[in-house]
C-alpha cells in the first residue's frame, strides 16, 4: 500500500494519511487546535436552536442530550393544538432533562406570493414577456397576478421581480395603467402562492399583519420566550409589536435590503438577530451573501445584540444520514464569523434524521470553537462614552478572566442584562449565569458561552456565593480549588445594580470582612 508524503511536519496530510482515529485530532497543526481554556463543566459554547415539528416532538428529550438550546416553532405551519401540544412537550422535556430550553415562536409576516394558474403552474423561458398585475386572482395566458397591494406604485422600470423564491427573475421595461410589464431574464417553472420578492421596490405593507397579531396572542398564551419577527424593515415595526408582547424578547429576522438600509436603528430596537439567508439570498445577488452575513453579525455583536445563523445549514440531512462538506463549513465559519446560535429547520422538523443533525451541528461548533481562529472572532469593545456600573463591571471581569486564567465566570442576574454583556464580550471561559427567575433563565439559553441555571435568591452576597459554590462543584462544573470570578450586584436582589467583581476559590471562606 503506497504512503501519503506529508507536505510539512504538521501539515494536514499527515493526518490524512494516520489510519488511527484517536491520533488523528493531535496530529493537527497547534495553530488549528492549541490548548483552549473553558470551564470544566462546558463542552459547547455556540448554542443550537431546533424547529419542532413532526419529526422532533416526540424525541425531544434526545435533542437536548444531542446539544439543543432553543426549540423553535415555526408559527407559518401547524394548527393552534398543534403548537399547544408541542409547547407542553418541550416543557416536560425540559423539567425531566433538568436543562432550561427556550422557545422562539416565528411569525409569518407579510409575505408576498403569486396569485393562481389555471394547470397550477407556468413554466417562462428567458425573453418572455409576462404582465404582472396586482392581486390573487387566476391569471390569463401571458400574465402573472402577485399579492402586492402598492405593486404599481411601488415596481418602476428596470426593478427586479423575483419569483418562486428567486427561481425565475423579471425584470420591469414599462408600467402600463394595470399591470408591470416584464421580461423574464432567469426562466423556470412558476406554481400557485409561491413567493414573490422584489428587492429594489419601497413596498409598503402591514407589519404586524392581522395574523401576526393573532399569533402574537397565541405565543404569549404558551409563554414563549422569543418572538422571531419576519420580513422587518424599520424599527417602529418592532416597537409596535414589543407593545403587543410585553416581556418576550424579539428576534428580527433579517431577509429584506430595507433591513440592511436600515440596520442601525434595528440593532437598537431588537433583542436579538437572526441571519434568515434564505429570502436575504433572494433579495440580494447570491455572491454577496457569505459577506453580508459577516458584516450583520459583527454589528451585531457590537450592539449588544445575540444573533442566529438559519438556513440550510444542514439542508442534506433532511434526507441523509450525514451533511455534505459544504454545509460542515458553512455551520463552521457562522461559528468563527461570532454567531450565539446556529438553526436548524426542516432538518429537524420533517427530516429523517432530527437528532444527528442537532449532533452533528454540536461536534461542528466544538470543534471550530477549540482552533485559534475562534479566538479572532467578533466582540464588544471599550466605550468609553457608553460605560455605566454593569458593563465596566462585565469588561473587567472577562480581563481579569484572561489574565488570571480563572475556570469561570459567574454572574447572578435578575434580568439577563449583564450576562448578555459578558456573553457580548466573548471570554475563553464559560459564563455560569443563575437567577431565580426562570423567565430569565430560559432567555439566556441562546447567548454563547452561557450556561443558565435556575438559582434561589439568598438574603446576602455571602451566601449566595457559598451556595452557588455548591451548586457549581455538585453539577461538576469546577472542583474544590479552582479560581472563578463572581459577578454580582448589592443590595442583593436588584435589577441593574450590577457593581461588585470578585476573585474567589472554591472551598475558601466567601467573606468580604
Amino acid at each position: 500500500m503506497s504512503t501519503v508524503t506529508p507536505i510539512d511536519s504538521e501539515g494536514l496530510s499527515a493526518m490524512i494519511a494516520e489510519k488511527r482515529p484517536q491520533d488523528r485530532v493531535q496530529r493537527l497543526p497547534a495553530r488549528l487546535l492549541p490548548p483552549h481554556r473553558r470551564s470544566k463543566g462546558a463542552t459547547r459554547f455556540t448554542k443550537i436552536v431546533a424547529t419542532i415539528g413532526p419529526a422532533s416532538e416526540d424525541r425531544l428529550e434526545e435533542l437536548i442530550d444531542a446539544g439543543l438550546s432553543v426549540a423553535r416553532l415555526n408559527f407559518s405551519h401547524g394548527s393552534a393544538d398543534e403548537h399547544r401540544r408541542r409547547m407542553a412537550k418541550i416543557k416536560a422535556a425540559s423539567a425531566h432533562k433538568m436543562t432550561p430550553i427556550a422557545v422562539l415562536a416565528d411569525l409569518p409576516g407579510p409575505k408576498m406570493r403569486t396569485g393562481m394558474f389555471p394547470d397550477g403552474k407556468i413554466t417562462l423561458n428567458e425573453g418572455d414577456i409576462v404582465r404582472v398585475k396586482p392581486g390573487q386572482d387566476v391569471a390569463a395566458p401571458g400574465e402573472v397576478y402577485v399579492g402586492v397591494d402598492d405593486l404599481l406604485e411601488a415596481v418602476h422600470v428596470g426593478h427586479r421581480i423575483s419569483l418562486a423564491d428567486g427561481q425565475v427573475l423579471l425584470r420591469a421595461t414599462a408600467k402600463e395603467s394595470d399591470a408591470i410589464v416584464a421580461k423574464c431574464e432567469r426562466a423556470g417553472p412558476v406554481g400557485n402562492r409561491k413567493g414573490v420578492h422584489l428587492p429594489d421596490s419601497d413596498v409598503k405593507y402591514e407589519l404586524p399583519t392581522d395574523e401576526d397579531r393573532e399569533l402574537i396572542e397565541l405565543a404569549r398564551e404558551l409563554g414563549v420566550d422569543m418572538l422571531g419577527v419576519s420580513f422587518v424593515g424599520h424599527a417602529s415595526e418592532l416597537e409596535e409589536i414589543r407593545g403587543l408582547a410585553p416581556g418576550i424578547h424579539l428576534v428580527s429576522k433579517i431577509e429584506r435590503q430595507a433591513a440592511l438600509f436600515n440596520l442601525d436603528e434595528i440593532l437598537e430596537a431588537t433583542d436579538g438577530l437572526m441571519v434568515a439567508r434564505g429570502d436575504l439570498g433572494v433579495e440580494l445577488d447570491l455572491e454577496h451573501l457569505p459577506l453580508v452575513q459577516k458584516e450583520i453579525l459583527e454589528r451585531a455583536v457590537r450592539a449588544g445584540v445575540y444573533t442566529i445563523t438559519a438556513t440550510e445549514m444542514l439542508e442534506s440531512m433532511i434526507e441523509a444520514g450525514r451533511p455534505t462538506r459544504a454545509e460542515v463549513t458553512d455551520v463552521a465559519n457562522a461559528v468563527l464569523d461570532g454567531t450565539d446560535a446556529v438553526m436548524l429547520s426542516a432538518e429537524t422538523a420533517v427530516g429523517k434524521h432530527p437528532v444527528e443533525a442537532v449532533a452533528t451541528m454540536a461536534k461542528i461548533a466544538q470543534v471550530a470553537e477549540r482552533s485559534e481562529i475562534y479566538s479572532r472572532r467578533p466582540s464588544l469593545g471599550a466605550a468609553p462614552e457608553r460605560v455605566y456600573f454593569s458593563r465596566a463591571t462585565a469588561m473587567a471581569a472577562v480581563h481579569v478572566a484572561k489574565e488570571v486564567d480563572v475556570d469561570c465566570i459567574v454572574c447572578f442576574t435578575e434580568t439577563g442584562n449583564t450576562v448578555r454583556l459578558l456573553s457580548r464580550f466573548r471570554p475563553d471561559v464559560e459564563i455560569v449565569a443563575l437567577s431565580p427567575r426562570a423567565d430569565t433563565v430560559r432567555q439566556m439559553a441562546v447567548l454563547a458561552h452561557v450556561r443558565p441555571l435556575l438559582f434561589r435568591r439568598e438574603p446576602s452576597l455571602e451566601a449566595m456565593i457559598d451556595t452557588a459554590a455548591d451548586l457549581l462543584v455538585a453539577r461538576r462544573i469546577v472542583e474544590t480549588g479552582d479560581r472563578v470570578i463572581f459577578v454580582a450586584g448589592v443590595p442583593v436582589g436588584f435589577a441593574r445594580s450590577t457593581n461588585v467583581l470578585k476573585l474567589h476559590r472554591i472551598g475558601e471562606d466567601s467573606r468580604f470582612a
